[in-house]
């Protein structure tokens, strides 16, 4: 038995075949890796004296959606006279929160589940000291699993979840996604 067939038909639909698998190969092979790999980014510092102080951590997902709605919510809070750290969930992002009133975590759903980054940072941190947590949750459509993992983490942690946001890209909102997130930053009233 011969791997490579007689006809020409057969060769090229081989070949075809064989570029297929090696796309989608590439293709998953790079989700996966962006999914599962740290973004160092610098601190961003918005309204720097405002009087309390909110730290945002991010995973910056395959689109700009929920970076987009990062800063969408940390304007928000900023109005809200709060200083806002924001940064990217990394090996460089802090871990010490005794300088934060608030923390913030925001995550796209990958297969009905946070970003893994999102959950090995709150793993460095380790005890969160019952610090106000609101989560951010950006998918396609559906709300469920990511949002309800993201809490049992903070909530394993010490963590206490004020707020859960969970924005769509691509299934109708409430209005804006952008100005839904904004507002929630705005009409967070944590003492």
């Amino acid at each position: 038995m011969k791997f490579w067939p007689q006809k020409r038909w057969k060769q090229i639909l081989l070949i075809v075949l064989l570029a297929l698998v090696i796309v989608v190969a590439g293709v998953l092979g790079f989700v996966l890796f962006k999914i599962n790999s740290d973004y160092v980014s610098g601190i961003e510092v918005l309204n720097a004296d405002g009087a309390r102080t909110a730290l945002i951590i991010y995973h910056p997902g395959l689109s700009s959606f929920m970076e987009d709605v990062a800063y969408a919510f940390a304007d928000g809070l900023a109005e809200n006279d709060w200083r806002v750290e924001i940064t990217t969930a990394s090996s460089q992002a802090p871990t010490d929160l005794s300088g934060y009133s608030l923390l913030v975590l925001g995550s796209p759903v990958y297969a009905d589940g946070p970003s893994p980054t999102i959950k090995r940072h709150v793993d460095r941190i380790g005890d969160l000291k019952g610090i106000d947590t609101v989560l951010l949750v950006t998918s396609g459509g559906s709300e469920g699993g990511a949002e309800t993992a993201m809490q049992q983490t903070v909530e394993e942690y010490n963590g206490s979840v004020e707020l859960v946001v969970s924005l769509f890209n691509s299934t109708p909102n409430d209005g804006d996604p952008l100005d839904i997130a904004e507002q929630a930053g705005r009409d967070l009233l944590i003492a």
